[in-house]
């Protein structure tokens, strides 16, 4: 779950540099070769990107004509793995060196959807609900990688963040919480 606001002088952006920049803000982030498209879909469906077109701004006590802000909110157990990650991506997007971008880390339990407290690893659960109760079958992964069984993505072993064997396979993690969520449902079932 991404909230995205996008801050800029009235009248910098067009209607059209809107929509394309919204469009551009949750896609280049929610894509990955190997996911299934069920998953991208899910969390795309609970990514939001908002404008806010500000009267005046002031940078170094002077008038600014040209500034952009980028303030994304994440739940705070995905902040840290994911602020180079949306630093790297939102200022090649933005193509402005004057522009900024904050990741937001919200609080554990800070979050909800349709009258529930969404945690870090529920909003996982969320994303990844279309791909396990699919019951799909994956292909054999590519040589060095294993699947995510969570979300079904293909990673290489040596970028994993994390690891666990069950039942003779192996299986690498695209994340803490598709590790954490694995972990807990194999616990869950003990």
């Amino acid at each position: 779950m991404m909230f995205v606001e996008v801050f800029t002088p009235e009248g910098f952006l067009t209607s059209e540099r809107r929509d394309r920049l919204a469009h551009d803000l949750v896609n280049e982030v929610v894509k990955a070769d190997s996911a299934p498209p069920e998953v991208l879909e899910a969390e795309r469906a609970i990514s939001h990107v908002v404008f806010h077109e500000v009267g005046t701004w002031y940078t170094g006590g002077r008038r600014a004509e040209h500034r952009l802000l980028v303030r994304v909110s994440v739940p705070e157990g995905w902040r840290e793995d994911m602020s180079p990650y949306l630093v790297e991506i939102y200022g090649r997007l933005l193509g402005d060196s004057a522009a900024m971008v904050h990741v937001v880390g919200v609080p554990e339990g800070g979050l909800g959807l349709g009258g529930e407290v969404l945690r870090a690893n529920d909003i996982v659960r969320l994303i990844t609900r279309p791909f396990r109760e699919s019951g799909a079958q994956r292909a054999e992964p590519p040589a060095g990688s294993g699947l995510d069984p969570v979300c079904g993505m293909y990673v290489p072993f040596e970028h994993a963040a994390g690891t666990a064997e069950r039942d003779g396979t192996r299986y690498a993690f695209c994340s803490k919480g598709c590790h954490e969520v694995f972990e807990e449902e194999r616990t869950r079932l003990q």
